[in-house]
């Protein structure tokens, strides 16, 4: 059975199509006459090709295509009190957009909450994303297991990791595979088991909570 990748809520649809317009780059000069340019460019795509062409391919289409996923957004003192992850509230949806013309896709993340638009990024550890749920997207296997794709992220531990979430009550069914970063002792690519990943990120989440402590002197 193939992982289950979720149907984009129409909200975020939405969301992304409004928002995208406001990156997206004018396919022609405005005309002498035009009052204001139809659309802008803000910086965080005035350099970025990648970003620019995935747009263009995103606002192509009907709807932003892509793969896209419901994303847990966590704090160190979560992750110390080691809370089950099944009962955590999805802030953000992250949506890989459609690949330019270079074969690269940007990411964008829009807030659930507000359904806006909040982020657009690019880079390797984006394109690794990218390769890693493209992959698992593309997977067939001959396992009965449902698993949903989810994303799950630890800012302060510049952590992403791929969540494929067993069926409800099923959490020995639970892989998590945590992305390219600076995130020693998990390994990027390697499956862990929810319970051994949340171990080992308690662990992380402590030991910085204890140097930001001493960081300030208290």
């Amino acid at each position: 059975m193939p992982i289950e990748i979720p149907d984009m809520p129409p909200a975020i649809a939405k969301a992304l199509q409004t928002g995208l317009r406001k990156f997206a780059v004018p396919a022609s000069p405005a005309s002498p006459d035009a009052t204001a340019p139809s659309s802008v460019k803000p910086s965080i795509a005035r350099n970025s090709r990648v970003i620019s062409r995935s747009i263009e391919a995103a606002l192509a289409a009907d709807k932003p295509g892509g793969v896209g996923a419901s994303t847990i957004v966590l704090g160190l003192d979560e992750l110390v009190a080691s809370s089950s992850l099944r009962k955590a509230k999805a802030k953000l949806w992250v949506q890989l957009l459609p690949a330019g013309e270079s074969g690269e896709s940007a990411m964008a993340e829009v807030d659930k909450a507000a359904a806006k638009l909040t982020s657009i990024a690019e880079g390797p550890e984006v394109k690794a994303l990218a390769k890693r749920i493209n992959g698992l997207a593309a997977q067939q296997t001959r396992s009965p297991v449902r698993q949903e794709l989810t994303l799950i992220r630890v800012p302060a531990l510049h952590l992403t990791a791929i969540w494929l979430k067993g069926a409800a009550g099923e959490a020995d069914d639970d892989v998590v595979i945590p992305n390219d970063g600076p995130i020693a002792p998990l390994v990027p690519g390697q499956r862990y088991a929810l319970a051994e990943f949340q171990g080992i990120v308690a662990a992380m989440a402590a030991e910085r909570l204890a140097k930001t402590t001493d960081d300030m002197g208290g």
